[in-house]
């Protein structure tokens, strides 16, 4: 096995600060400064004297070549090789060490990492402006209402859309990639997905998840709510470490002496804790408003031994009554056939009053609603006896439809 060869580093100048040895009177560091002192003097010394040599020669060497041989050419060839010689030494010595003067760039390579472009916002929609509609129950029974038998409707239903005090006009558009990152679950693959999508480490992906969350814990998925909050205070804490708060964040939530995965964790259970807090107060203060607002009709008999009799019209019946009940509302079709009061009512609220009013009295004259005892008609504030009611209804449509016909007739020429 042969000895290693250093020789490659013979020419090597390298700092000789450990190898100074001085009197133990001499400041050492003064020492060392006055030996570099010598020697950058001496090298510039040096390079003067080569510069000189080298344009002494040039000079002598034009010389020769302009004056034929004589006496003064032999003293000018002599003076020309000292010149040399001595260039030639000075060289030697200055090429002898490889100095930091010397170095030179052998190659060089640039990488330039591309930033992920930022996905462009698509422009939001005009906001539709929402009325705040409140719903009023008047429980009445209106047998006097004029009109014919209702048109079929394949759904009586009407909604209505509770805006809460709390919720501003501009609401927070979330983008497609922030409801991605809202589904992830761990530090590892939050990671993975921010490193792809290195725009995300700002506070408008923070605000967009935040506002994911507490619509999430209104309509009560708790689960995706937490982890909305989570994914939110991750993109927050990285935005707020500066440039390279990414890196730095991961690196102190992974390190156990930090402490840092204990401060998030206590922030991440007081947000949702504030969150969910803040959405149980919107949902009592929607639930007391829920009852004010839009008239309803409710069915209910004066005294509590009285009832209300619901019949669906029987097989054998005349094909007037069964038509009749075709064209009623499907859902109030339904609670009909099911004969519970609760079911009737629950499809009268959803009708407008006018819709109800014209239901109600068709169906208290053909005997699908058959009234025992007295009943609350609210409208006009009284009690009107079962029977008297009934006759009532008749009597209010006969009136209607004379008026009608004395209407038609006057406006004849």
């Amino acid at each position: 096995m042969s000895a290693i060869n250093y020789s490659k580093w013979d020419n090597l100048e390298i700092s000789d600060d450990s190898d100074i040895e001085c009197h133990p009177n001499v400041d050492k560091r003064s020492m060392i400064r006055w030996k570099q002192e010598q020697i950058h003097r001496e090298r510039d010394a040096r390079r003067t004297k080569i510069a000189a040599l080298k344009h002494e020669a040039e000079t002598l060497k034009r010389q020769l070549d302009r004056i034929e041989k004589s006496t003064q050419q032999a003293e000018l060839e002599k003076k020309y090789k000292d010149t040399v010689q001595e260039l030639e030494r000075l060289e030697a010595v200055e090429n002898k060490k490889l100095t930091s003067d010397k170095l030179v760039t052998g190659f060089d390579k640039t990488a330039v990492s591309k930033a992920v472009p930022s996905p462009k916002e698509t422009p939001k929609a005009p906001k539709k402006s929402t009325q705040k509609s409140k719903e009023k129950v008047i429980e009445t029974l209106n047998p006097g209402s004029a009109g014919g038998v209702p048109a079929k409707a394949g759904s009586s239903k009407q909604t209505t859309t509770a805006d809460d005090s709390d919720d501003s006009d501009d609401d927070v558009e979330v983008t497609e990639v922030a409801l991605e990152f809202s589904r992830i679950k761990g530090f590892d693959a939050s990671l993975a997905f921010i490193s792809k999508h290195p725009y995300l480490g700002t506070q408008k992906y923070s605000d967009e998840i935040m506002a994911q969350a507490f619509k999430a814990q209104m309509e009560g998925d708790e689960t995706y709510a937490n982890n909305c909050v989570h994914q939110a205070l991750v993109l927050q804490y990285c935005s707020q470490l500066g440039k390279d708060g990414v890196g730095l964040f991961f690196h102190r939530i992974r390190d156990p002496a930090h402490g840092a995965l204990k401060i998030f964790q206590n922030d991440w259970k007081d947000t949702y804790t504030r969150i969910k807090d803040r959405c149980k107060v919107l949902a009592q203060e929607r639930a007391a408003n829920a009852s004010p607002g839009v008239e309803t009709i409710q069915l209910q008999a004066a005294e509590p031994g009285t009832q209300i009799h619901i019949t669906g019209p029987p097989a054998d019946a005349d094909p007037k009554v069964h038509e009749i009940f075709a064209a009623l509302p499907e859902d109030f079709q339904e609670a009909i056939q099911s004969g519970s009061l609760e079911k009737v009512n629950k499809s009268l609220e959803g009708m407008s009053v006018q819709l109800a009013e014209e239901v109600v009295r068709v169906c208290n004259q053909v005997g699908f609603l058959s009234i025992e005892g007295d009943i609350i008609d609210t409208t006009q504030g009284e009690t009107i006896a079962g029977r008297e009611a009934e006759l009532a209804a008749a009597a209010a449509a006969a009136a209607e439809a004379e008026a009608e016909s004395s209407k038609t007739t006057d406006e004849e020429p």
